[in-house]
């Protein structure tokens, strides 16, 4: 559906485990000449092996196997032969160190629009400074359709909870672009909602449930002072943390439950996509390749093609069209 066409170039993506570890393949099967699956030993990737094993087993049964090689490490030579890079825990921070070893026509591919991102997950100036584009997937763009998937995935993680959606009273705290579809998902089973881009803003209601789905931040957006309104108000209210930091020992100080019980690392949804199946996580995978594609041979990114170039200083927020 996308089109994706990577013939005559090196890729190189993270190794992985569940759908995740299709990336490689996924690659491969777009005709890439060689794709290199990196491992990396991390708290939240603490199994080489299973990733490896993954990244092949997927890489066989699409009978591309001979163009995928995983490794644990890239020679500081064979990185002028890359011509898209992936950004991922297993490759993450993309350094400066790293971006002078790439000859200037590769490009740096998101794999996730930049709301997403963690702080210092790739150096956009050096990017900038060295001519690398770096390239993100449109998740809006149909042939991905991922911000409906985010409410869908925010509905499981609500039925987790033991949430009534039909007769709770929701307020949304979010900043992303997920903040109309998650709306929409409550609203659809009859709850009453309000929506809130920051937890400063956040009324003095009785919420029984508040719905924290903000961007990644190196502080928790909703910290002590914003804990203690919420608790002033009802020790009942229920937070749920679907994206974006809690401040968990505050919580925890004014009585307030929080849902899922282990915090998220930083970055990472309160449930992997993962959770709704393949498709979602394929779609992503395949977006982020198809971006990177596009920039690579410079084709029209503008409206509302499949994907956007990011330049620095504009990560958190902003797109450059190209």
């Amino acid at each position: 559906m996308l089109g994706l066409d990577l013939s005559g170039l090196t890729v190189v993506v993270g190794a992985a485990t569940g759908y995740q570890a299709a990336a490689a393949a996924a690659a491969a099967l777009a005709s890439a000449d060689r794709v290199v699956a990196l491992t990396r030993a991390s708290s939240r990737n603490p199994n080489l092996a299973a990733a490896e094993d993954a990244t092949l087993a997927f890489a066989e049964y699409a009978k591309v196997a001979e163009r995928v090689e995983v490794t644990n490490h890239i020679e500081s030579r064979e990185w002028q032969d890359v011509d898209i890079i992936t950004n991922g825990p297993q490759l993450g921070p993309i350094s400066r160190s790293l971006i002078e070893l790439l000859p200037s026509h590769a490009v740096v591919s998101l794999m996730g629009e930049p709301w997403e991102l963690r702080p210092g997950v790739l150096d956009f100036d050096a990017c900038d400074e060295a001519g690398i584009k770096v390239a993100a997937p449109n998740l809006s763009h149909p042939a991905i359709g991922l911000l409906p998937e985010f409410a869908r995935l925010c509905r499981v993680l609500l039925d987790d909870a033991g949430v009534d959606q039909r007769a709770s009273r929701f307020a949304i705290v979010c900043d992303t672009p997920c903040a109309p579809f998650l709306e929409h998902m409550l609203a659809e089973h009859g709850a009453r909602v309000g929506v809130f881009s920051h937890p400063v803003l956040l009324t003095d209601d009785a919420w029984q449930v508040i719905v924290v789905a903000m961007r990644p931040s190196a502080k928790p957006s909703m910290d002590i002072n914003s804990l203690g309104r919420i608790a002033r108000k009802s020790r009942q209210t229920l937070l749920v943390q679907f994206s974006g930091g809690i401040d968990r020992s505050a919580a925890t100080y004014f009585g307030l439950r929080v849902w899922p019980p282990k915090r998220p690392n930083r970055g990472e949804l309160g449930l992997p996509l993962e959770t709704l199946g393949p498709a979602p996580v394929i779609r992503r995978l395949t977006g982020g390749l198809k971006a990177a594609e596009a920039a690579y041979r410079d084709a029209d990114l503008g409206g509302d093609s499949v994907g956007f170039l990011v330049k620095a200083g504009s990560e958190m927020l902003d797109r450059q069209r190209a």
